[in-house]
């Protein structure tokens, strides 16, 4: 894969995804310029494939029924759900943590390093996994889990969201002070 170069959306295919939302949503009908909207649409797309976003054009078209074209906004959404599919469920997550707790007692930093990153931040620490492994079976099946699974929902919902940031964009919020707002999301 070293010698393999990511292939990006160039302006004529913004064009193209741009004509099959109009032939697809016939009363699409930007306000502005044509020029102003491709440029738009391809400043916001350009870090994506035509085929990934025609992809997830195509999946937009065949479970919506609002009729009404997709925003930049919906295809990324849509991307990021396609590129990310083996996300954890709020209970697969638990499963690892569950797992996790029955060696954390002595074995806690070892355990916490295991983790995927999300479900890292949903537990805080090794030191919480610790914490939660001298806490009886009956607290942990009811409030820790509950607790913990939570606090994995908002970390997903944050990490989804930090995705779909350009990097560029990332850096330029880095930049201006925002670091509590993307810590952890490189």
């Amino acid at each position: 894969m070293g010698g393999e170069v990511e292939k990006r959306m160039s302006r004529d295919e913004t064009k193209q995804i741009l004509m099959r939302i109009q032939s697809t949503f016939p009363n699409w009908k930007p306000q502005s310029d044509l020029r102003f909207v491709v440029e738009t649409w391809h400043e916001y797309l350009s870090g994506y494939d035509y085929e990934q976003v025609k992809a997830a054009l195509k999946a937009f078209v065949m479970t919506d029924s609002s009729g009404f074209a997709p925003s930049v906004g919906q295809l990324i959404e849509i991307l990021d759900r396609l590129g990310n599919a083996s996300e954890l469920s709020e209970m697969e997550a638990w499963s690892l943590v569950s797992r996790a707790l029955r060696r954390s007692l002595y074995y806690a930093d070892e355990e916490y390093a295991k983790l995927p990153d999300v479900v890292q931040k949903a537990v805080g620490s090794p030191e919480m996994l610790r914490s939660w492994a001298e806490t009886d079976m009956k607290s942990i099946e009811n409030v820790v889990q509950s607790n913990f699974m939570r606090t994995y929902r908002q970390e997903l919902t944050r990490s989804r969201e930090l995705r779909k940031i350009p990097a560029n964009v990332r850096a330029l919020l880095e930049n201006c002070g925002h670091k509590p707002l993307l810590e952890g999301s490189k």
